[in-house]
């Protein structure tokens, strides 16, 4: 008896559906399933050490390429499989050094003793101390007044090699030789004559492990903005590092913000600093102009909440975490349309939303959900929406990373699951993964902090290796584009820091069939199961003769030359597990025939 393996539906009974118990490291095709791709690295060095905030991939006027990856202190070029520090707000990461205050008042009530204590990057600490007799080493004199004593203050730290102190009037200012924003915590054991402010800076982005970076291209501009550090600019084919957006602003004032979009002609921004349901848009194709032009800025009414992610196109979504708002531009006094299609539902971070042209994908918090037109479609109702909820470890559920894969019709959703019990830093294991051709489900296990398609180069062999294990089936010349990046693959940044692209066949990929039930009232004698693969595979069988008991598991059995895996099991009701083992190659895997005969009834 054939049994099809059929879609992947984690959200029903294992018994009667019909559909597939298991599809990991597979994406559904038309009538099978295909092997997801394993990631495999292609950058030189890891040298962002951090885990991946955000990345993009662009090309400019000239067809050149430009990949960026931020983590939470900066922001990174990616050429030719290197990452090199482009900085923000002026600074990289070489020279973006914390600073803190001391503040001295009351100096004649600072009695011997006294303590500041500053923080060296490392987690040590230098402990600096008040004395009313000679000033030597660690020790500082207090006398005269408060700012002769913060001047002998600054003396002491300054002669230490890991601070840089300077002076005016009672204030000391201490930058930390020490570049990074570890230990930025500094404590005073008088804080009433001795104030100290914690170090702050050290990195050129201050944002945290929560703050996502978004890059949008406006024409040859890439904009990245983690609203907490102004939105930074980048102008292909002419800068050498990020500059704050600002420093090009001629009309008006560039808003702090967090994400933003293209629509039309506008550079789009949304959740403002101190207005995060606020949307604000530049001038008509001028993102140097932010009054007049016909910029503008909306606060979009009602308990939608903030504003999480901006798509673009002719016709843009605004999503709100809990309302999604359509924005078409009509010109005139009034710009903009702005028509809520979803008052109810939205995006559940920022990062959860991802667009190929018009067709957006979405988390929301009740489940996946397409827009089609103006109508919300739910595609995981039923299918994946529980498994999610119940598999998302939801003390990193912001990490959340959503791409589409254009090629191949997939919208995907790069996640932190319960299965790493040893997570700390948020790194995400798993990604689920819907075919929004044949609307089917499936699983993959992928170490990474984000996925986005990218521009690869081949640029040496062992780059040409990666992306086609065979260079024959690559149908390109030599001397066209897509050997210097004119290429675009679905790839991430994996646990390692390392970009990679997913091209690898180094995961097992393994499916599994509904339960059911051979011969109707009677138990089954399954003697082999032929999978319908195109590859060697493995087979277990489950059985059990009641739903209520817990299945039993046949030995692995591997494929004799006949094509069949022999297996000896008997019960009422069976499944079949199908493995195809990690460096086997397959285009279709469509389900098993089982070899069986009835048993008797039980």
């Amino acid at each position: 008896m054939q049994v099809p393996f059929g879609e992947w539906l984690p959200d029903q009974p294992a018994h009667g559906m019909k559909g597939a118990n298991v599809a990991t490291n597979v994406y559904h095709a038309l009538g099978s399933y295909k092997r997801f791709p394993s990631l495999v690295p292609y950058s030189a060095s890891s040298t962002t050490v951090k885990n991946a905030h955000g990345a993009g991939s662009f090309r400019d006027n000239s067809n050149a390429v430009f990949n960026f990856v931020a983590t939470e202190d900066t922001l990174y070029a990616l050429t030719s499989g290197s990452f090199t520090d482009l900085g923000a707000n002026g600074l990289l990461l070489s020279n973006a050094k914390a600073s803190c205050t001391i503040t001295v008042s009351d100096y004649a009530n600072i009695g011997a003793g006294k303590t500041v204590t500053l923080s060296k990057n490392n987690s040590s600490v230098i402990v600096f101390t008040s004395t009313a007799s000679t000033a030597s080493g660690l020790l500082f004199k207090v006398e005269t007044n408060n700012n002769t004593t913060a001047a002998n203050l600054k003396t002491t730290i300054n002669a230490h090699a890991d601070f840089t102190a300077t002076v005016s009037g009672a204030i000391v200012t201490v930058t930390r030789a020490a570049i990074g924003r570890n230990s930025l915590i500094n404590v005073s054991s008088d804080t009433a004559r001795l104030t100290t402010t914690n170090f702050a800076g050290g990195t050129p982005l201050t944002g945290n492990a929560t703050d996502f970076i978004t890059f949008t291209q406006f024409g040859e501009h890439i904009i990245a903005s983690n609203g907490v550090d102004p939105a930074q600019f980048f102008l292909m084919g002419s800068s050498s590092v990020f500059a704050n957006l600002t420093s090009i602003q001629t009309t008006g004032t560039c808003p702090l913000f967090r994400v933003s979009g293209v629509i039309r002609d506008f550079l789009v921004t949304g959740n403002i600093s101190g207005a995060t349901n606020r949307i604000q848009w530049s001038g008509i194709n001028d993102i140097t102009v932010w009054s007049g032009k016909q910029s503008d800025f909306q606060d979009l009414p009602g308990s939608g909440g903030r504003v999480v992610a901006i798509t673009s196109g002719e016709v843009g979504y605004i999503f709100r975490q809990n309302q999604i708002v359509r924005m078409d531009y009509v010109g005139g006094a009034t710009v903009f349309r702005l028509s809520v299609i979803s008052p109810n539902r939205g995006a559940i971070y920022g990062k959860t939303v991802c667009q190929d042209n018009r067709r957006v994908f979405f988390y929301a918090d009740d489940g996946f959900y397409e827009i089609q037109g103006d109508n919300v479609v739910g595609i995981g109702i039923e299918k994946v929406n529980r498994f999610f909820d119940s598999n998302l470890n939801k003390a990193y559920a912001d990490r959340i990373v959503a791409a589409t894969d254009p090629f191949n019709t997939l919208a995907m959703w790069l996640y932190p699951s319960i299965n790493n019990t040893n997570n700390n830093t948020g790194i995400c294991d798993r990604m689920i993964i819907y075919n929004y051709s044949t609307q089917k489900w499936s699983l993959t296990k992928v170490n990474a902090s984000q996925v986005f398609p990218q521009f690869v180069g081949a640029y040496t062999v062992e780059l040409m290796d990666i992306i086609s294990e065979n260079l024959d089936d690559i149908n390109a010349n030599l001397d066209t584009d897509f050997w210097d990046g004119g290429q675009m693959f679905l790839g991430g940044i994996n646990e390692d820091f390392k970009a990679a692209i997913f091209s690898g066949n180094s995961n097992e990929c393994e499916i599994e069939t509904a339960e059911i039930e051979g011969f109707k009232g009677s138990r089954t004698n399954i003697q082999g199961v032929r999978p319908i693969v195109d590859a060697e595979a493995t087979v277990t069988v489950k059985t059990r003769d009641k739903l209520a008991d817990a299945v039993t598991t046949s030995a692995s059995s591997a494929m004799n030359d006949s094509g069949i895996n022999p297996v000896r099991q008997s019960g009422r009701y069976i499944r079949a597990n199908i493995k195809i083992a990690s460096g086997k190659t397959f285009k279709h895997a469509q389900g098993i025939d089982i070899i069986a005969s009835k048993a008797g009834y039980r």
